[in-house]
C-alpha cells in the first residue's frame, strides 16, 4: 500500500521508492519459486537460482557505488570541500609569510 504524506510532512524513503519496492518484492518471489521448484523436482535450477542471484546483487552493488558518488557530488559536500579548500589556502598562506612553505 502507498501512503501520500500530509501536506507539510517530508516524505519518507526517496524518490522512486515505491516502485524498486515493488521490482524487489517480484524479484524475491520469482526467484524463492525457482528455488522451491529446483528443490522439489530440478535440481540443476539451483544453479540457475545462484546464478540469478549473484548477478542481481552485483548489479546492486554497482548501483550503490553510483549513489555513494553521486552523494559525494551533493551541493553540501561540494560546499565543505570549497570550505575545506579555502582553509588550506589561508593556512598555506600564512606559513609561506611566516618562511615555513617550501615549494
Amino acid at each position: 500500500m502507498h501512503s501520500t504524506p500530509a501536506p507539510g510532512e517530508q516524505p519518507s524513503g526517496y524518490p522512486g521508492r515505491d516502485r524498486l519496492d515493488d521490482a524487489n518484492r517480484r524479484f524475491r518471489r520469482a526467484l524463492a519459486r525457482l528455488a522451491r521448484e529446483g528443490r522439489r523436482h530440478d535440481p540443476d535450477l539451483l544453479a540457475e537460482v545462484e546464478r540469478i542471484a549473484a548477478e542481481a546483487a552485483g548489479t546492486l552493488d554497482r548501483l550503490a557505488t553510483v549513489a555513494v558518488k553521486a552523494e559525494g557530488n551533493s551541493g553540501r559536500h561540494r560546499a565543505a570541500l570549497e570550505r575545506e579548500q579555502q582553509n588550506l589556502d589561508r593556512i598555506t598562506r600564512k606559513l609561506a609569510r611566516r618562511g615555513g612553505a617550501r615549494g
